[in-house]
């Protein structure tokens, strides 16, 4: 049976409705997955495909084989990409935090139908391959000693630091612990099941020479910060009744506590007509804050001004909603 372009369209879209109705929740007594999926469905050389990201949060994101999909707010995503050619399906999942992990799938465990079984990534994710991360992040500039392990080797037909194989090095504690050179700059750990399913999990290496103190602790460029967060804003509102000046600070710190430098801060008013500029942009000073004079107009004094921040590095991106109640008028009498 064939079908014209438009009603292949139609039941796809159709198909594509229904996953997202049917994206599975999380499975009872077993280990918390990163990335739940529902039947894939491989076609006339595209795939169907829907899932659940798990724990996505601001800034959480995924593509299938280099294609965006959006995520609700629960973290379920569903649509319909060309494979190309592509012998997999190749999942990257990022967050807020800068992890990137990547689940492949090869296109040939594809059943009657062309159905690929969402529990396909069960056993690889139950593996639970974890690398130890320092408090500090993983630092370039001399030899690495790179430690991890594993939950369930058994699941596992191969395991990688960066191509070397530790399968061999795990010992009965089901732990490994193997060398890299200084000048890594990426730690890639890829897990592989027996079927052909892998898992690579991807940690930045930070330059060294990128830490910097300052008085208010030591602070990284955007571009070597792990995740971002809005740690603190703080409102100046003296005499903002005579000036209708208000001044707002904010600072952004990675995951690892460290200031960010070069974080591209934007602030606006969530509501029109409060203040004489809705948004302002700058880029956080080396001990990661931004300043900014926010003009406000009469009639807002005496009322509640909410303010969205949004802060971006080159991998990741965090939003916070604050608010300060301004002064009143100068004159304004109670009653």
């Amino acid at each position: 049976m064939s079908f014209n372009p438009g009603r292949k369209a139609q039941l796809l879209a159709v198909v594509v409705a229904l996953a997202l109705a049917f994206v599975p929740g999380a499975r009872p007594d077993s280990i918390p997955q990163l990335l739940t999926l529902g039947p894939l469905t491989v076609l006339n050389g595209t795939a169907i495909v829907s899932g659940t990201v798990g724990g996505a949060g601001a800034g959480s994101q995924v593509t299938v084989n280099g294609h965006p999909l959006s995520l609700d707010a629960v973290g379920n995503f569903a649509g319909v990409v060309s494979l190309d050619g592509a012998s997999t399906l190749d999942f990257a999942v990022g967050n807020s935090s800068g992890e990137l992990v990547d689940l492949s799938v090869p296109v040939a465990l594809a059943g009657p139908g062309g159905i690929i079984p969402g529990s396909v990534v069960d056993a690889v994710e139950q593996a639970g391959a974890t690398l130890l991360q320092p408090a500090g992040g993983f630092v370039g500039g001399q030899p690495l000693t790179v430690a991890g392990s594993v939950a369930d080797k058994g699941q596992l037909a191969a395991l990688a630091v960066n191509g070397t194989d530790v399968m061999r090095l795990l010992g009965a504690d089901q732990t490994f612990s193997v060398q890299v050179p200084g000048t890594t700059k990426e730690i890639t750990l890829t897990a592989t099941d027996k079927s052909g399913v892998s898992e690579t999990t991807r940690y930045k290496v930070l330059d060294a020479s990128a830490q910097l103190a300052t008085p208010l602790g030591t602070s990284v460029a955007a571009t070597s910060a792990v995740g971002l967060k809005i740690a603190k804003i703080r409102y100046i509102a003296t005499r903002v009744a005579r000036t209708k000046r208000l001044r707002m600070i904010v600072t952004v710190k990675d995951s690892r506590g460290y200031l960010v430098t070069g974080a591209t801060i934007k602030v606006r008013s969530k509501a029109a007509g409060r203040l004489t500029r809705r948004a302002q942009t700058k880029a956080s000073s080396k001990a990661g804050q931004a300043a900014f004079l926010l003009r406000v107009k009469t009639r807002t004094l005496g009322k509640r001004l909410v303010m969205v921040t949004v802060a971006r590095t080159p991998t990741a991106k965090a939003a916070k909603t604050t608010s300060i109640r301004l002064a009143k008028p100068r004159g304004t009498k109670k009653r």
